[in-house]
C-alpha cells in the first residue's frame, strides 16, 4: 500500500477570507441604510420634495404660507406663497380670520392643488422666528425709499440694515393699513425676508452642527424627525440653491357684509398655476440671462459707468433693458438687488462682476429681475 497523499487544510482559507469580506460589506451597507433617513433617500432620487410651511403670529394669526418645492437634481427650489387673506370658500373664512384653523385649511387646499400630500409640514410662530434669526446673528436686509418701513416700535433708514429677530418680524408683519396694496407690499417683504434668511443660513454654514439643528428643531412644530431636519439643513447649506417665487392666484374682492378685503382662490386654477410654475423653475431658460429683465444704475459721479457695465454683462449674455443714474451719487460698493425672486439672474450678475453682494428686495411693480446699483469700486473702461 503506497503512502497516502498529504492533506491541504488551508485550501478553504481564501474562501473564508472572501466570505468574511462579503459579510463585512453587507453589514456596512445594511448599517448605512439603517442610518439613512427618509429625506436622504428623497434627495438621492432627484425627484421634487414638497415642504409646506405655515408662518403664524403668537396669537395664531396666519401671516403667510409657502409651499417650498426642492428640485435636488437641479439644485433649485420653487416657493409658492399663499396670502393670509386667501379664502377657498366663504369670504368670512379667510386664513387671517380663521386663525388656528388656517393651517389645516391650507394643508387640505395644498393637497388638492398639488394632487398629493406634501412630504413635510412645518409651522413656525413669531417668537420662534425671532429666536432663529438671533441664533444666526441677525439678518441683513436692504431697503430703498419704496420698501423701507417704520413702525411704532422701530424707525429705520433706507440702505443696508442689520435686523435682530424681533426687528425682522416687525418688518415683515407690520402694516399701516389693510388695503390691497398694503397686503401686496407686505408679502413682497415676507418673500424678500425668506430669501435673505436662506442667504444668512448659507453664509453661516460653518456653524451648523447637530446640536444647533436640534435646538432649532425644538422651536418648530413639524412632522420632520430630528434626523431628517438635520439632513435638510445640511442639504440647504451644502448646495447653493437657485430660487423662483410666485403666489397662489386669487381674485380680489370685498366681503359685502364687512367690506373686508379677501382673495378668492380657485383650486383648479391654482393647480394649473403651480404646475406651470414648477415647469418654469426646472426649465433651462429659467437661468438664462438673455430672458431676464435687468437695469443698471450709476451711483457714482463717473460718467458712462452704467454703459460700461451694460457692455460687460452683454458679453456674458445678460440682457440689460435700461441704464440710468441712481437716486444717489455716493455709493461706495456695488450691490445687486434681486427684484423678482428669480435668484439665478442676480447670482449670475454677481459672479460676473465679482465680489458683489446680492440683496433680495422684491418689487413686482418694477417688472424687473435685477437692479445693478454701481458703486465707486467698479473701474470704468479705458
Amino acid at each position: 500500500m503506497g503512502p497516502s497523499k498529504p492533506t491541504r487544510p488551508f485550501q478553504l482559507f481564501p474562501l473564508w477570507i472572501a466570505s468574511g469580506v462579503l459579510l463585512i460589506v453587507l453589514v456596512f451597507f445594511l448599517f448605512r441604510n439603517i442610518r439613512r433617513t427618509g429625506l436622504d433617500e428623497k434627495v438621492s432620487s432627484g425627484k421634487p420634495i414638497h415642504i409646506l410651511v405655515h408662518a403664524v403670529g403668537n396669537d395664531d394669526t396666519y401671516e403667510f404660507g409657502v409651499l417650498a418645492t426642492l428640485f435636488p437634481s437641479q439644485e433649485r427650489a420653487g416657493l409658492f406663497f399663499l396670502h393670509p387673506i386667501t379664502t377657498f370658500e366663504d369670504p368670512e373664512d379667510s386664513l387671517e380670520q380663521i386663525k388656528s384653523k388656517a393651517t389645516s385649511a391650507v394643508k387640505d387646499a395644498v393637497q388638492d392643488i398639488l394632487g398629493a400630500k406634501p412630504h413635510y409640514t412645518v409651522k413656525i410662530n413669531a417668537s420662534s422666528f425671532a429666536r432663529i434669526v438671533d441664533l444666526l446673528g441677525g439678518v441683513n436686509l436692504y431697503t430703498d425709499n419704496r420698501t423701507n418701513r417704520n413702525s411704532p416700535s422701530y424707525v429705520r433708514s433706507p440702505g443696508i440694515y442689520s435686523y435682530s429677530g424681533e426687528d425682522a418680524y416687525d418688518y415683515i408683519s407690520f402694516m399701516d393699513k389693510k388695503e390691497t396694496l398694503d397686503y401686496l407690499d407686505r408679502i413682497s417683504r415676507q418673500e424678500s425676508a425668506v430669501l435673505s434668511l436662506y442667504e444668512t443660513l448659507y453664509e453661516n454654514k460653518d456653524l451648523l452642527n447637530s446640536f444647533w439643528s436640534e435646538f432649532v428643531f425644538n422651536l418648530l412644530d413639524s412632522d420632520f424627525t430630528k434626523e431628517d431636519f438635520y439632513t435638510l439643513l445640511k442639504y440647504l447649506t451644502s448646495h447653493r440653491l437657485t430660487f423662483g417665487i410666485t403666489e397662489l392666484p386669487g381674485e380680489p374682492a370685498l366681503d359685502p357684509k364687512t367690506r373686508r378685503l379677501y382673495l378668492k382662490a380657485d383650486l383648479a386654477r391654482s393647480s394649473i398655476a403651480l404646475r406651470k410654475f414648477h415647469k418654469d423653475v426646472s426649465s433651462e431658460i429659467f437661468a438664462d440671462g438673455e430672458f431676464a429683465r435687468t437695469e443698471v444704475l450709476n451711483g457714482t459721479e463717473v460718467a458712462g459707468l452704467a454703459k460700461d457695465v451694460r457692455s460687460i454683462l452683454a458679453d456674458k449674455r445678460i440682457k440689460v433693458l435700461s441704464v440710468d443714474n441712481a437716486w444717489t451719487k455716493d455709493i461706495e460698493k456695488t450691490i445687486i438687488l434681486d427684484r423678482s425672486g428669480n435668484t439665478a439672474v442676480s447670482d449670475k450678475i454677481a459672479s460676473i462682476l465679482e465680489k458683489t453682494k446680492v440683496y433680495h428686495v422684491l418689487r413686482k411693480d418694477l417688472g424687473l429681475d435685477a437692479t445693478v446699483l454701481l458703486g465707486s469700486d467698479i473701474e470704468p473702461k479705458k
